[in-house]
């Protein structure tokens, strides 16, 4: 194996370790590389670069470049990503690319492993008997949580949801026992939903938790906690981003709209095309009296 040789190293000068580490480094960008490019990234000679192929015996860079980029899928694919610096200064592009890439695949992977088939089909239930379905979240959460509100509208379930945490309180106090209230926090301790949470259990509402954090204030107080486990970081000072929090919620709530519309399919599918089409009407009636508006189909 050329990758596992690269790795040890063994029996490298310090000029050939060089050149190991930056084709780890870099190994999609040397997949279209000329020997004489590769030798220029790496402050070296052809003549070092063909003596480097033959350590690793083979005879030729050509046979090298073949053999390396048929390796170096899969090792940069079983890399860990770190989830909270995805990628450094010294990524190219497409490495950025992959490695978010992994990192989402990682992320959804790792939320599946998790997951309580029977306690979905109970959420799923008592959403498709409620009158309506409250959101409590804030920041990235709520972000992620207005895609999940704007799927549900289309096939005419109410979702109240606000991206001002001053709303929430309204929420807990408007719900009736038929609501589903969906408690969406990575820390489970967000100050705003945990008092909104506690107004919901003071009334006995029926409250479902989407966190990260197990023993958390939203995990002890919601009937229903689904859990996604992550390695990223709460805090935005130990992190470029929100990468993995944001994938698995985004995940959690597209598995939750999607089993609540494959349990009625035929007739969810006839009223979402039903309400596109209206909605496609009434934008092409716009469109006539007004030929400066754009729809939204057209965008």
């Amino acid at each position: 194996m050329i990758i596992e040789k690269l790795m040890r190293q063994a029996d490298f000068t310090d000029v050939e370790k060089s050149i190991a580490d930056y084709l780890l480094q870099n190994g999609y960008e040397v997949k279209n590389m000329s020997i004489s490019d590769l030798a220029k990234r790496t402050y070296s000679s052809p003549a070092t670069i063909t003596r480097f192929c033959r350590k690793l015996d083979l005879d030729g860079y050509k046979k090298f470049q073949i053999l390396f980029n048929s390796e170096y899928d899969a090792f940069a694919t079983e890399s860990a990503v770190d989830a909270n610096y995805p990628f450094s200064g010294n990524d190219s592009f497409e490495q950025i690319a992959r490695k978010l890439a992994k990192l989402n695949s990682d992320t959804i992977s790792k939320t599946i492993s998790g997951f309580d088939y029977n306690q979905f089909r109970r959420i799923v239930r008592r959403i498709s008997q409620s009158d309506m379905v409250n959101i409590f979240s804030v920041g990235t959460s709520a972000t992620v949580a207005m895609d999940f509100q704007q799927k549900m509208l289309r096939f005419g379930h109410i979702v109240n949801l606000n991206l001002s945490s001053c709303f929430l309180p309204g929420y807990a106090l408007a719900g009736t026992e038929r609501t589903v209230n969906l408690v969406i926090s990575q820390s489970g301790e967000n100050r705003d939903v945990v008092e909104s949470l506690r107004l919901l259990k003071k009334r006995k509402a029926y409250c479902v938790g989407i966190t990260a954090t197990p023993d958390s204030t939203v995990a002890r107080m919601c009937q229903e906690v689904i859990l996604v486990e992550l390695e990223e970081d709460r805090s935005y000072t130990a992190k470029i981003d929100t990468f993995a929090v944001y994938s698995a919620f985004h995940f959690v709530l597209d598995c939750l709209f999607s089993f609540l519309y494959k349990m009625d399919y035929e007739e969810n599918e006839k009223l979402t095309r039903e309400k596109a089409s209206i909605i496609y009407e009434e934008n092409e009636k716009l469109i006539k009296k007004n030929p400066d508006f754009i729809s939204s189909e057209k965008r």
